[in-house]
């Protein structure tokens, strides 16, 4: 394990890295791990998975087996083509990028594969894949209806790209196949939402949609 800032990292033991083992670094971690960069090489080159999550480029070249390049621009939304079957990115449309809450993000323009306007990307010779949206800085407090769907689609972006990587995931929803519903029970309430859908998620009620 690598130690970043006292929280234990999955990372390079001497051997190959397991099936389900991921790296996940968000921003600033660049920086903390810039002292055990040889160690993420070394765990690169042994097959390990990284998702660089909103780098900046001092950030990501801190502690990467590679150099990016990044140019800081406003996002709104991006186009690109779908991904084959064996792309980290499979499964992953530009409805998953389209930011409600424009900002400027700092977007990968070279030194790896760009996707888009550079909002994802992916190393050429090593699995490192960067997506420089951040869920968990969109505040959708109070009625901020178009920041709380970008989140959402944000977070699924991340979870694909998680699961492209081999990660792990489980749903309670096979498993409740063979328990019928009780009466005034609200399971649909676990394990299928990030939070509690309102009136204003039905998009019938309003928009006659």
């Amino acid at each position: 394990y690598l130690q970043s800032a006292g929280v234990p990292l999955a990372a390079y033991e001497g051997g190959a890295p397991s099936a389900g083992q991921a790296l996940v670094v968000g921003p600033g971690g660049g920086r903390k791990l810039a002292a055990d960069a040889a160690a993420v090489a070394a765990w690169l080159k042994a097959g390990g998975r990284l998702l660089a999550i909103g780098l900046d480029e001092e950030d990501a070249n801190a502690f990467l087996p590679l150099r990016v390049a990044m140019v800081r621009r406003e996002h709104i939304a991006a186009y690109f083509e779908p991904f084959a079957a064996g792309s980290p990115f499979a499964g992953i449309s530009p409805a998953d990028v389209h930011n409600r809450d424009p900002r400027a993000l700092p977007l990968i323009s070279s030194g790896a594969r760009v996707v888009g306007n550079g909002v994802l990307a992916r190393a050429e010779d090593a699995n490192v894949v960067f997506c420089q949206l951040v869920p968990w800085q969109l505040d959708y407090s109070g009625e901020k209806m178009n920041v709380k769907r970008t989140f959402r689609r944000i977070s699924c972006l991340t979870a694909r790209l998680l699961a492209n990587m081999g990660a792990a995931g489980q749903t309670p929803v096979l498993s409740r196949f063979a328990s019928p519903v009780g009466q005034n029970e609200k399971r649909w309430l676990e394990g299928l939402y990030l939070d509690v859908p309102e009136e204003w998620d039905d998009p019938y009620r309003f928009f006659r949609w």
